[in-house]
Protein backbone atom coordinates (compact mmCIF):
# COMPACT_ATOMS: atom_id res chain seq x y z
CA UNK A 1 0.00 0.00 0.00
CA UNK A 2 1.25 3.56 -1.07
CA UNK A 3 1.68 6.65 1.15
CA UNK A 4 -0.64 8.04 -1.01
CA UNK A 5 -3.31 5.42 -0.57
CA UNK A 6 -3.10 4.63 2.84
CA UNK A 7 -3.48 8.11 3.48
CA UNK A 8 -7.60 7.13 2.68
CA UNK A 9 -7.47 4.08 4.48
CA UNK A 10 -5.55 5.26 7.99
CA UNK A 11 -8.45 7.82 8.59
CA UNK A 12 -7.18 10.70 10.99
CA UNK A 13 -3.77 8.95 11.99
CA UNK A 14 -2.13 11.98 11.54
CA UNK A 15 -4.96 14.53 13.01
CA UNK A 16 -5.54 11.91 16.01
CA UNK A 17 -3.88 9.07 17.75
CA UNK A 18 -7.20 8.26 19.76
CA UNK A 19 -9.26 7.47 16.35
CA UNK A 20 -6.30 7.04 13.41
CA UNK A 21 -4.88 4.48 15.84
CA UNK A 22 -7.10 2.04 14.65
CA UNK A 23 -7.45 2.46 10.83
CA UNK A 24 -4.21 0.84 9.32
CA UNK A 25 -4.64 -2.00 6.70
CA UNK A 26 -2.36 -4.99 7.13
CA UNK A 27 -0.75 -5.66 3.83
CA UNK A 28 2.34 -5.19 1.74
CA UNK A 29 2.93 -2.17 0.37
CA UNK A 30 2.75 -1.70 -3.45
CA UNK A 31 0.79 -5.10 -4.02
CA UNK A 32 -0.79 -5.63 -6.91
CA UNK A 33 -4.97 -5.40 -7.08
CA UNK A 34 -6.79 -5.85 -10.38
CA UNK A 35 -10.40 -6.80 -11.50
CA UNK A 36 -11.00 -8.31 -14.43
CA UNK A 37 -14.20 -9.59 -16.45
CA UNK A 38 -17.30 -9.19 -17.83
CA UNK A 39 -20.95 -10.46 -16.62
CA UNK A 40 -24.90 -9.61 -16.54
CA UNK A 41 -27.78 -10.57 -14.82
CA UNK A 42 -31.20 -9.34 -14.55
CA UNK A 43 -32.36 -6.78 -12.13
CA UNK A 44 -34.25 -8.62 -9.07
CA UNK A 45 -37.99 -7.65 -8.19
CA UNK A 46 -36.18 -5.06 -4.95
CA UNK A 47 -35.62 -2.86 -8.33
CA UNK A 48 -39.51 -2.19 -8.89
CA UNK A 49 -40.63 -1.15 -12.13
CA UNK A 50 -36.72 -2.52 -13.48
CA UNK A 51 -37.23 -5.87 -12.19
CA UNK A 52 -36.42 -8.77 -14.72
CA UNK A 53 -34.11 -6.00 -16.80
CA UNK A 54 -31.20 -7.37 -18.42
CA UNK A 55 -27.85 -5.41 -17.36
CA UNK A 56 -24.25 -6.10 -18.03
CA UNK A 57 -20.32 -4.58 -16.72
CA UNK A 58 -17.49 -5.51 -18.46
CA UNK A 59 -13.87 -4.11 -16.42
CA UNK A 60 -10.33 -4.21 -17.20
CA UNK A 61 -8.84 -2.45 -13.76
CA UNK A 62 -5.06 -3.24 -12.48
CA UNK A 63 -2.72 -1.13 -9.74
CA UNK A 64 -0.20 -1.31 -7.56
CA UNK A 65 -1.25 2.26 -6.13
CA UNK A 66 -4.86 2.56 -5.83
CA UNK A 67 -5.10 6.20 -6.94
CA UNK A 68 -3.46 5.49 -9.90
CA UNK A 69 -4.91 2.54 -11.71
CA UNK A 70 -5.54 1.94 -15.38
CA UNK A 71 -8.26 0.25 -17.29
CA UNK A 72 -11.56 0.70 -18.46
CA UNK A 73 -15.36 -0.19 -17.67
CA UNK A 74 -18.44 -0.41 -19.47
CA UNK A 75 -21.73 -0.80 -18.32
CA UNK A 76 -25.49 -1.33 -20.46
CA UNK A 77 -28.97 -1.61 -19.12
CA UNK A 78 -32.04 -2.75 -21.30
CA UNK A 79 -35.61 -3.51 -21.40
CA UNK A 80 -36.77 -7.13 -21.68
CA UNK A 81 -37.41 -6.53 -25.23
CA UNK A 82 -34.11 -5.59 -26.43
CA UNK A 83 -34.75 -1.47 -26.62
CA UNK A 84 -31.76 -0.01 -24.72
CA UNK A 85 -31.76 2.27 -21.99
CA UNK A 86 -28.35 3.26 -21.05
CA UNK A 87 -25.09 2.43 -22.22
CA UNK A 88 -21.79 3.91 -21.18
CA UNK A 89 -18.14 3.47 -20.70
CA UNK A 90 -15.23 5.02 -19.02
CA UNK A 91 -11.64 5.40 -17.36
CA UNK A 92 -10.85 3.93 -13.67
CA UNK A 93 -9.91 6.43 -11.55
CA UNK A 94 -9.88 4.31 -8.17
CA UNK A 95 -8.83 0.57 -7.44
CA UNK A 96 -9.15 -1.25 -4.31
CA UNK A 97 -9.11 -5.08 -3.94
CA UNK A 98 -8.79 -7.41 -0.77
CA UNK A 99 -8.78 -10.65 -1.54
CA UNK A 100 -12.43 -12.02 -3.23
CA UNK A 101 -13.77 -8.05 -2.67
CA UNK A 102 -12.55 -5.09 -4.99
CA UNK A 103 -14.16 -1.45 -5.45
CA UNK A 104 -13.76 0.02 -8.79
CA UNK A 105 -13.67 4.03 -9.16
CA UNK A 106 -14.32 5.57 -12.86
CA UNK A 107 -15.40 8.77 -14.49
CA UNK A 108 -17.62 8.31 -17.69
CA UNK A 109 -16.12 9.59 -20.95
CA UNK A 110 -19.06 8.18 -23.09
CA UNK A 111 -22.67 7.27 -22.22
CA UNK A 112 -25.54 6.64 -24.84
CA UNK A 113 -29.06 7.13 -22.46
CA UNK A 114 -32.15 7.15 -24.77
CA UNK A 115 -33.68 5.94 -21.24
CA UNK A 116 -33.03 9.29 -19.78
CA UNK A 117 -32.26 11.66 -22.50
CA UNK A 118 -32.32 14.26 -19.45
CA UNK A 119 -29.52 13.43 -17.57
CA UNK A 120 -25.80 14.33 -17.86
CA UNK A 121 -23.91 10.94 -17.89
CA UNK A 122 -20.29 11.86 -19.54
CA UNK A 123 -18.15 13.71 -16.68
CA UNK A 124 -19.97 11.96 -13.72
CA UNK A 125 -18.26 9.56 -11.58
CA UNK A 126 -19.65 5.93 -10.44
CA UNK A 127 -18.33 3.14 -8.25
CA UNK A 128 -18.97 -0.46 -8.99
CA UNK A 129 -17.86 -3.08 -6.07
CA UNK A 130 -17.39 -6.49 -7.36
CA UNK A 131 -17.50 -10.24 -5.26
CA UNK A 132 -15.45 -13.19 -6.78
CA UNK A 133 -17.34 -15.97 -5.94
CA UNK A 134 -15.70 -18.41 -8.95
CA UNK A 135 -18.47 -20.83 -9.32
CA UNK A 136 -20.97 -19.85 -7.28
CA UNK A 137 -21.93 -16.94 -9.03
CA UNK A 138 -20.32 -13.54 -8.55
CA UNK A 139 -22.21 -10.07 -7.44
CA UNK A 140 -21.96 -6.61 -8.38
CA UNK A 141 -22.99 -3.02 -6.49
CA UNK A 142 -22.76 0.42 -7.89
CA UNK A 143 -23.25 3.98 -6.57
CA UNK A 144 -23.72 6.70 -10.07
CA UNK A 145 -22.98 9.97 -9.62
CA UNK A 146 -25.11 11.20 -13.00
CA UNK A 147 -28.02 10.14 -10.09
CA UNK A 148 -26.95 12.77 -7.67
CA UNK A 149 -25.63 9.78 -5.81
CA UNK A 150 -22.08 11.24 -3.86
CA UNK A 151 -18.81 9.11 -5.10
CA UNK A 152 -15.99 9.12 -2.52
CA UNK A 153 -12.32 7.61 -4.02
CA UNK A 154 -12.22 4.15 -3.10
CA UNK A 155 -15.36 3.63 -1.39
CA UNK A 156 -18.20 1.79 -2.54
CA UNK A 157 -21.73 0.44 -1.85
CA UNK A 158 -22.44 -3.45 -1.03
CA UNK A 159 -22.99 -5.91 -4.17
CA UNK A 160 -26.41 -5.81 -4.28
CA UNK A 161 -27.02 -8.32 -7.52
CA UNK A 162 -26.44 -11.68 -8.30
CA UNK A 163 -25.17 -12.43 -11.86
CA UNK A 164 -26.03 -15.42 -13.39
CA UNK A 165 -24.12 -15.55 -16.84
CA UNK A 166 -20.29 -14.28 -17.00
CA UNK A 167 -17.26 -14.00 -14.38
CA UNK A 168 -15.17 -11.33 -12.81
CA UNK A 169 -11.97 -12.23 -11.37
CA UNK A 170 -11.10 -10.21 -8.13
CA UNK A 171 -7.40 -10.19 -7.27
CA UNK A 172 -5.31 -8.93 -4.66
CA UNK A 173 -3.54 -9.35 -1.05
CA UNK A 174 -5.90 -11.05 1.71
CA UNK A 175 -4.13 -10.57 5.25
CA UNK A 176 -4.66 -13.87 7.17
CA UNK A 177 -6.08 -16.20 4.86
CA UNK A 178 -4.91 -19.03 3.38
CA UNK A 179 -5.10 -19.96 -0.22
CA UNK A 180 -8.15 -22.12 -0.87
CA UNK A 181 -10.01 -18.90 0.49
CA UNK A 182 -8.46 -16.93 -1.98
CA UNK A 183 -9.16 -19.03 -4.87
CA UNK A 184 -12.37 -20.55 -3.92
CA UNK A 185 -14.54 -17.79 -1.51
CA UNK A 186 -16.30 -19.01 1.36
CA UNK A 187 -19.37 -19.43 3.23
CA UNK A 188 -22.82 -20.06 1.90
CA UNK A 189 -23.72 -18.26 -1.08
CA UNK A 190 -27.60 -15.59 0.05
CA UNK A 191 -30.34 -16.09 -2.08
CA UNK A 192 -31.67 -13.22 -3.90
CA UNK A 193 -35.68 -14.70 -4.38
CA UNK A 194 -36.75 -12.49 -1.92
CA UNK A 195 -36.53 -9.57 0.31
CA UNK A 196 -35.62 -10.88 3.61
CA UNK A 197 -34.34 -7.89 5.08
CA UNK A 198 -30.73 -6.37 6.27
CA UNK A 199 -28.41 -8.05 9.25
CA UNK A 200 -25.49 -7.52 10.05
CA UNK A 201 -24.24 -8.13 13.65
CA UNK A 202 -20.85 -9.99 15.44
CA UNK A 203 -17.77 -8.65 17.19
CA UNK A 204 -14.33 -9.49 16.36
CA UNK A 205 -10.86 -8.69 17.72
CA UNK A 206 -7.61 -8.27 16.79
CA UNK A 207 -4.23 -6.23 17.19
CA UNK A 208 -3.15 -3.14 14.70
CA UNK A 209 -0.31 -3.91 12.53
CA UNK A 210 -0.08 -0.36 12.17
CA UNK A 211 4.01 0.72 13.46
CA UNK A 212 2.90 3.52 15.51
CA UNK A 213 0.30 1.03 17.76
CA UNK A 214 2.25 -2.24 16.77
CA UNK A 215 0.07 -5.04 18.89
CA UNK A 216 -2.37 -2.90 19.98
CA UNK A 217 -5.49 -4.62 20.90
CA UNK A 218 -8.60 -3.86 19.01
CA UNK A 219 -12.39 -4.83 18.88
CA UNK A 220 -14.97 -3.78 16.75
CA UNK A 221 -19.24 -4.64 17.53
CA UNK A 222 -21.57 -4.46 15.08
CA UNK A 223 -25.32 -5.21 15.86
CA UNK A 224 -27.83 -3.80 12.77
CA UNK A 225 -30.68 -4.72 10.60
CA UNK A 226 -33.49 -3.45 8.26
CA UNK A 227 -36.11 -4.73 8.05
CA UNK A 228 -37.72 -6.68 4.98
CA UNK A 229 -38.79 -4.06 2.14
CA UNK A 230 -37.50 -1.27 3.86
CA UNK A 231 -35.05 1.39 2.47
CA UNK A 232 -31.04 1.19 3.83
CA UNK A 233 -31.44 4.14 6.03
CA UNK A 234 -34.17 3.22 8.29
CA UNK A 235 -31.58 0.69 9.96
CA UNK A 236 -31.44 -0.09 13.57
CA UNK A 237 -28.52 -1.07 15.61
CA UNK A 238 -25.83 -0.54 17.55
CA UNK A 239 -21.66 -0.34 17.22
CA UNK A 240 -19.08 -0.36 19.64
CA UNK A 241 -15.15 0.34 18.86
CA UNK A 242 -11.97 -0.02 21.41
CA UNK A 243 -8.31 0.71 21.41
CA UNK A 244 -6.06 -0.23 23.92
CA UNK A 245 -2.14 -0.68 24.65
CA UNK A 246 -0.44 -3.87 25.61
CA UNK A 247 -0.30 -2.36 29.10
CA UNK A 248 -4.12 -1.89 29.09
CA UNK A 249 -4.23 1.77 28.66
CA UNK A 250 -6.95 3.15 26.92
CA UNK A 251 -6.60 4.19 23.81
CA UNK A 252 -10.00 5.01 22.22
CA UNK A 253 -13.42 3.80 23.46
CA UNK A 254 -16.63 5.01 21.44
CA UNK A 255 -19.91 3.55 20.51
CA UNK A 256 -22.98 4.60 19.05
CA UNK A 257 -25.89 3.67 16.84
CA UNK A 258 -26.26 2.68 13.33
CA UNK A 259 -28.12 4.70 10.65
CA UNK A 260 -27.36 3.01 7.21
CA UNK A 261 -27.14 -0.53 6.44
CA UNK A 262 -26.84 -2.79 2.81
CA UNK A 263 -25.56 -6.24 2.86
CA UNK A 264 -25.53 -7.81 -0.59
CA UNK A 265 -23.52 -11.28 -0.69
CA UNK A 266 -21.04 -11.78 2.09
CA UNK A 267 -20.45 -8.28 2.10
CA UNK A 268 -22.20 -5.58 4.69
CA UNK A 269 -21.70 -1.81 4.84
CA UNK A 270 -22.96 -0.31 7.44
CA UNK A 271 -22.75 4.27 8.28
CA UNK A 272 -23.69 5.08 11.68
CA UNK A 273 -23.19 8.41 14.26
CA UNK A 274 -20.81 8.73 17.41
CA UNK A 275 -22.64 9.11 20.46
CA UNK A 276 -20.67 8.47 23.77
CA UNK A 277 -16.90 8.49 23.58
CA UNK A 278 -13.97 8.40 26.28
CA UNK A 279 -12.76 11.65 23.99
CA UNK A 280 -16.12 13.91 24.09
CA UNK A 281 -14.71 15.87 21.10
CA UNK A 282 -16.22 12.73 18.89
CA UNK A 283 -19.41 12.43 19.41
CA UNK A 284 -21.48 13.17 16.66
CA UNK A 285 -18.96 11.71 14.14
CA UNK A 286 -19.82 9.59 11.50
CA UNK A 287 -18.63 6.24 10.98
CA UNK A 288 -18.28 3.26 8.26
CA UNK A 289 -17.88 -0.04 8.70
CA UNK A 290 -17.33 -2.46 5.63
CA UNK A 291 -17.69 -6.45 6.78
CA UNK A 292 -16.96 -9.61 4.50
CA UNK A 293 -18.61 -12.98 5.82
CA UNK A 294 -16.11 -15.36 5.44
CA UNK A 295 -16.13 -18.99 6.86
CA UNK A 296 -12.68 -19.39 7.26
CA UNK A 297 -11.82 -15.68 8.24
CA UNK A 298 -13.93 -12.27 8.59
CA UNK A 299 -12.54 -9.26 7.43
CA UNK A 300 -13.76 -5.61 8.21
CA UNK A 301 -12.60 -2.05 7.18
CA UNK A 302 -13.63 1.10 8.35
CA UNK A 303 -13.84 5.09 8.10
CA UNK A 304 -13.77 7.70 11.11
CA UNK A 305 -15.17 10.93 9.77
CA UNK A 306 -12.50 13.61 10.69
CA UNK A 307 -12.13 16.84 9.18
CA UNK A 308 -8.76 15.23 7.31
CA UNK A 309 -10.55 12.09 6.43
CA UNK A 310 -13.08 11.47 2.68
CA UNK A 311 -16.61 12.06 4.01
CA UNK A 312 -18.48 9.18 5.14
CA UNK A 313 -21.01 8.82 2.82
CA UNK A 314 -24.37 6.63 3.79
CA UNK A 315 -24.16 2.79 2.90
CA UNK A 316 -20.75 3.01 1.24
CA UNK A 317 -17.26 2.22 2.58
CA UNK A 318 -13.98 0.83 1.81
CA UNK A 319 -13.01 -2.87 0.96
CA UNK A 320 -12.58 -5.04 4.01
CA UNK A 321 -8.90 -4.87 4.60
CA UNK A 322 -8.29 -5.88 8.45
CA UNK A 323 -8.82 -10.17 9.22
CA UNK A 324 -9.22 -9.96 12.71
CA UNK A 325 -7.71 -12.80 14.96
CA UNK A 326 -11.07 -14.27 16.83
CA UNK A 327 -14.86 -13.40 16.51
CA UNK A 328 -16.90 -13.30 13.57
CA UNK A 329 -19.90 -11.34 11.52
CA UNK A 330 -22.80 -12.76 10.12
CA UNK A 331 -24.25 -10.95 7.02
CA UNK A 332 -27.42 -11.78 5.15
CA UNK A 333 -29.19 -9.72 2.78
CA UNK A 334 -29.89 -9.68 -1.02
Amino acid sequence: MTRTASGFLVAGLAATAVLGGVAAPAFAAEAPMSVRGSAGGQLGPEFGSMAGDPVRFEIQASATDPLKPSGTFKVSHHKPDGSLLARFSGEVTGLHAVGQVGVVNGKITWAEHPGAPQIEFVGKPVSLTVQDEGRRGDRIGWVWGFFGQPVSPLQGSAPVLRLSDGDFAVRGPVPGADAAERAEGSGVAVSAEADRGHLLAGTVRGTSKDPQFQDDPLMFSVAAKVAPGAAPDTASGRFHVTHHRPDGGLVADFSGRITCLLVGGRVGMATGVVERSADPAHVGLRVSFSVYDGARADRIGWLWGLPTSPPVLDCQGFTPFFAPSSGGFVARGL
